[in-house]
């Protein structure tokens, strides 16, 4: 480093530090590799002081006993009347805090000289006290009833006198003073607080109320908290549940609600914010029984236009839902949407009806439930990404997946504005759903780790089987069969541990479509037979359907097949059944020998599959049966650029047989990788971000990113994942 020769590098308070691993190891790191002499100032000797270090005078350490007062110092800080000096640096242990202090005032008398120094703290704390006038006492006392201090709290307590009451504390050093900022030692708010036995009752309890309003005004809700919890406060506990349940919800401070709930439930057990931070704590923590059944009961309860009724209906609704049980679901949005008191209770009941009916196989009514939704005027964030969800989701059911996903794009970046986690993992499961059914891979594996990312941070364990389902289809497309069972047995387990059947059974259904893709049909009926009994939904059923059907094409058994095919168009039309249910004709055709009907159904599979969007199903079929790709190559059927991308990208070595096109470029790279692209990739295959790759090979993040732009260009690859998975000829 080019660092001048006189040049120090200084940390104060080094204790601070010391408390992150990670930065004791850069500093040791530092001090390694550079020759640039270090002064700490630190109350815990760090890590890297060895004793060896010390031993060999690498380092020097200044203890207790050399930073102490001596009786000369402490006769320069300490006013010339101050007599005995001796046994007030004994008793002080030459700690220069009760020296300072003693320093202001006027004349003490020393205590008897086997005290300790926070007693001796005390004494002269009591000599600054009774020096004050009343009212600044008084107004002392008052702050140290605070759990901290700044100019907003002066005002609420003192009005236009706040600045005026600090600075006076502060010049009679009974405060600390950082920036805007004031604190209290916590010797001296224990001095302040034995004041109160002799205080006035009703002004103690109406200054608390005071500090707690601010409290709660400033959203510093585990200050409100403490005040709660010390003073026996249950109005003030009441209403910090009314304003901070919400926020914490969506920061995924769940611990924290569930604390304050176990309070409020021995505190304040009739109050109904108490049953609804319950409902809603089950809810996020995936106890969806005992959130719909706390759900039903307070809105039972509660008066017929309370404001927490509808969010209670709303809440039980969407568990119902979850559940597989739309019916129930639609009547409690009905009631819901009767007992609502604002535009946004109606807007989450046409949300969710939406949603409900989609699953219904409703197309027109979740439509015109979705017109409802949209006609109420966004109030939030979250109702703007809700809507664009919701154009994605009916891509989904019913088709247009290709549009959809780049007009709402930039939703992506708009997520990170949204309070509420719940709000932003639905819009990511579906653009992450559509992506996969758009052959998009790469880009849905990545957005299934930010929601398995997001998941854990918020506390929604439900969501991480759904997200780990995500990751798994991806894996499955980019030919990763290891890492996709893997995602599919802890989702499993999850999913089993949870009681979420919709999410085991398509774990199950994912599996299949695995051995299917590896030739092993047999072994996929065998799974699927044990998922269709479990089958809920109308939509979850008739995918099955299809799946199966598709699997009793590849074996030859056509006839199973066809009816397998036609009860999965009487069940449903959405698209992921519909696309397969469509090959599965097609491989039948083939199986049957049927050249007749065999080019035809596979032009119209390829259609469909362009036109809706759904590259994910021809990827299913042709790996299923690969001879369908010869069948396109010998009728020269049309393979547009949507359906030929997945096909190079992950199946090259089928195209090339089928003669489909030779396998692009970036198997073998442009140009060879530098020693150091080669160590960026290894750690990129870890899984590592930008910013710790730099941190292990001790480079800038922006030199990282360098790095990775080039190893894309080299090995003609357009994302992170797609980098991590290449392989060259004749690797493993």
């Amino acid at each position: 480093m080019d660092w001048p020769d006189d040049c120090w590098m200084v940390i104060d308070d080094y204790q601070h530090l010391s408390a992150e691993p990670a930065a004791e190891q850069f500093i040791e790191a530092f001090l390694t590799r550079a020759n640039t002499p270090l002064l700490v100032t630190s109350r815990t000797r760090p890590t890297w002081a060895s004793a060896k270090r010390l031993l060999y005078g690498e380092i020097a350490e200044l203890g207790r006993n050399v930073l102490a007062m001596t009786h000369e110092e402490a006769a320069r800080a300490l006013p010339r009347k101050h007599g005995a000096l001796g046994g007030l640096v004994a008793l002080a242990e030459g700690w220069p805090a009760v020296i300072g202090l003693a320093s202001l005032v006027r004349s003490p008398l020393l205590l008897p000289g086997d005290e300790m120094p926070e007693t001796l703290h005390s004494y002269f704390a009591e000599e600054l006290y009774q020096d004050l006038s009343a009212e600044a006492q008084w107004n002392l006392v008052q702050l140290s009833l605070a759990p901290s201090i700044d100019s907003e709290l002066a005002g609420a307590l003192f009005g236009a006198r706040g600045r005026d009451v600090l600075e006076h504390g502060y010049e009679r050093g009974f405060l600390t003073r950082d920036g805007d900022a004031y604190d209290l030692h916590p010797l001296l708010r224990q001095f302040l607080r034995s004041k109160l036995m002799d205080a006035d009752p009703s002004a103690v309890t109406e200054t608390v109320r005071m500090i707690g309003t601010s409290a709660l005004d400033r959203s510093a809700w585990d200050e409100a908290f403490a005040l709660a919890m010390e003073f026996h406060l249950t109005g003030l506990l009441t209403e910090l549940l009314l304003r901070a349940l919400d926020d914490l919800l969506a920061e995924g401070r769940l611990a924290t609600l569930e604390q304050w709930i176990t309070v409020g439930q021995r505190s304040i057990p009739g109050e109904h914010i108490v049953s609804l931070a319950q409902m809603e704590l089950a809810f996020r923590k995936g106890r969806w029984p005992e959130s719909e059944r706390k759900a039903r009961t307070l809105a039972r309860t509660l008066p017929s236009h309370h404001p927490f009724a509808p969010r209670a209906l709303f809440r039980a609704a969407q568990v119902a839902q979850l559940a597989d049980r739309q019916d129930e679901a639609l009547k409690l949005l009905d009631e819901a949407r009767l007992r609502s008191t604002s535009s946004s209770d109606l807007r989450r009941a046409a949300w969710s009806r939406f949603i409900t009916l989609a699953d219904l196989e409703e197309p027109e009514l979740a439509k015109a439930a979705l017109d409802e939704f949209e006609a109420l005027p966004p109030e939030s964030v979250e109702d703007v990404i809700r809507l664009s969800q919701a154009a994605v989701h009916f891509a989904l059911r019913w088709g247009g997946i290709r549009q959809e996903l780049e007009r709402h794009r930039a939703t992506l970046e708009l997520l990170n504005e949204a309070a509420d986690p719940i709000v932003r993992s639905g819009f990511i499961q579906s653009y992450g759903t559509a992506l996969n059914l758009a052959a998009r891979y790469e880009e849905a594996y990545e957005l299934a780790h930010r929601q398995m990312t997001e998941a854990k941070r918020f506390g929604l364990d439900w969501v991480r089987p759904h997200g780990l389902e995500m990751r798994a289809l991806a894996q499955i497309g980019l030919r990763d069969f290891e890492g996709a069972q893997t995602a599919l047995r802890t989702a499993y387990r999850l999913a089993e541990s949870a009681q979420d059947v919709h999410a085991q059974i398509n774990a199950t259904a994912l599996v299949a479509r695995i051995e299917l893709a590896q030739g092993m049909a047999s072994k996929a009926l065998e799974l699927l037979g044990e998922a269709s009994a479990r089958a809920g939904s109308p939509g979850m059923e008739g995918e099955l359907r299809s799946i199966r059907a598709l699997t009793f094409a590849c074996l030859g058994r056509s006839d199973e097949a066809e009816h397998e095919i036609e009860a999965s168009i009487s069940i449903t039309s959405h698209l992921e059944a519909r696309g397969l249910r469509t090959y599965a004709a097609v491989i039948v055709a083939h199986k049957r020998g049927d050249e007749v009907n065999l080019t035809p159904n596979l032009r119209e599979a390829l259609k469909e599959s362009e036109t809706t969007g759904n590259a994910d199903s021809f990827v299913t079929a042709y790996r299923a049966l690969p001879d369908l790709l010869h069948t396109i190559s010998d009728a020269a059927l049309p393979l547009g650029e949507f359906l030929s991308v997945p096909l190079r990208l992950h199946d090259g070595a089928l195209a090339e047989r089928a003669r489909l096109g030779t396998r692009e470029a970036r198997i073998m790279p442009t140009e060879d990788l530098t020693e150091r692209e080669e160590e960026v990739l290894s750690l990129l295959r870890e899984g590592l971000s930008n910013r710790q790759i730099g941190h292990t090979l001790w480079i800038a993040e922006s030199t990282v990113k360098a790095h990775v732009r080039h190893i894309f260009e080299k090995l003609g690859v357009r994302s992170r994942t797609a980098a991590a998975l290449f392989r060259r000829d004749g690797e493993d």
